[in-house]
């Protein structure tokens, strides 16, 4: 069983969508939750909506223990006052949840200065702005001998390896994010905390993909709707409790009721020249074969191949190729 009772989270930008179904969920397991949302549209421009209290209304119905907070998490302040107060609310915290953002669409050659900033400002700076005051409070806890556990889920996006056409601003912010999530997971290792990313896919008004998973519910005739942001919230919780210390600087990505670990930024194919470097007209003959174009490469002589030649009489220079 999942057990999170005790355990005091924050969850940004969880008054709707994904997030709120991160923020109930991480209640129903037992935590404590800071709803944060400031209630703005997909776009980022202001409402005078409160969706963050309406969250916190349905957890307290069901039993649970949630506060809202309206800061915004784009400004280190922000970010600052909302772990703040967690910690001043239930004296701790243990699970910090970045979901926050909007979007701002745009073909790279028709998108503004504003667009560009706007869009990383919120995804990237501010998950920047939430993470290292939680990791400040983490650093002292476990200086101070009451540390040893905390746990740090940043979002992502699927349309990292999709091209993201149009996206380029989100895509980016995403990309830092995993580059981001990756470093803190290392830095925070001496201190019990882990640090992973989830891309998720659901229905909300930011990915609008329902096409897709109802076409799959219908091609499956499944009753389960796998694009309820449940099934991210799910994921989340486990991530989140102490069953999963063991994950940190991991990427899931979590759609249509499937969970798949993603690799990132590994070695693929080498070609390498041991004798000298390479010039450019040899790369022009050698850079196609990574890909499956061009002629194939002759085998390689085994790598002692000089002590080989040289018992043989042969001089120490790469035996031709025929």
């Amino acid at each position: 069983m999942i057990d999170l009772a005790g355990k005091v989270a924050v969850v940004t930008g969880s008054g709707r969508g994904i997030g709120r179904a991160e923020a109930t969920r991480l209640a129903a397991y037992g935590a404590k939750v800071v709803v944060n949302d400031l209630g703005v549209a997909t776009d980022g421009s202001e409402t005078d909506e409160a969706p963050a209290d309406e969250v916190v209304s349905e957890i307290r119905a069901a039993g649970g223990e949630a506060v809202s907070d309206r800061s915004d998490i784009s400004t280190a302040a922000g970010g600052e006052t909302l772990v703040r107060r967690a910690v001043d609310e239930w004296g701790r915290l243990d699970i910090v949840v970045n979901n926050a953002g909007f979007g701002r669409p745009r073909m790279a050659f028709n998108m503004t200065e504003a667009e560009w900033d706007d869009v990383i400002r919120v995804h990237l700076k501010g998950t920047f702005s939430v993470t290292a005051p939680a990791c400040r409070w983490w650093r002292e806890e476990t200086k101070a001998g009451r540390g040893g556990y905390g746990r740090i889920i940043n979002t992502a996006t699927g349309l990292l390896m999709l091209g993201g056409a149009g996206q380029s601003n989100y895509v980016a912010a995403k990309a830092g994010v995993m580059a981001f999530t990756n470093a803190v997971a290392t830095e925070m290792a001496p201190y019990g905390v882990t640090a992973n990313t989830i891309m998720p896919s659901a229905y909300t008004r930011l990915a609008a993909i329902g096409w897709r998973s109802r076409k799959h519910n219908e091609a499956a005739g499944s009753d389960v709707d796998y694009g309820d942001p449940v099934h991210v919230a799910e994921m989340v919780c486990y991530v989140a409790s102490p069953d999963a210390g063991y994950l940190s600087g991991q990427t899931f990505q979590v759609r249509a009721g499937m969970v798949e670990h993603i690799r990132a930024w590994e070695v693929d194919r080498v070609v390498e020249r041991g004798d000298r470097g390479w010039a450019a007209p040899d790369l022009a003959g050698e850079i196609p074969r990574m890909f499956g174009a061009g002629a194939k490469p002759a085998e390689l002589p085994p790598k002692d191949w000089k002590d080989d030649y040289e018992a043989k009489g042969g001089s120490a220079t790469a035996p031709e190729k025929s």
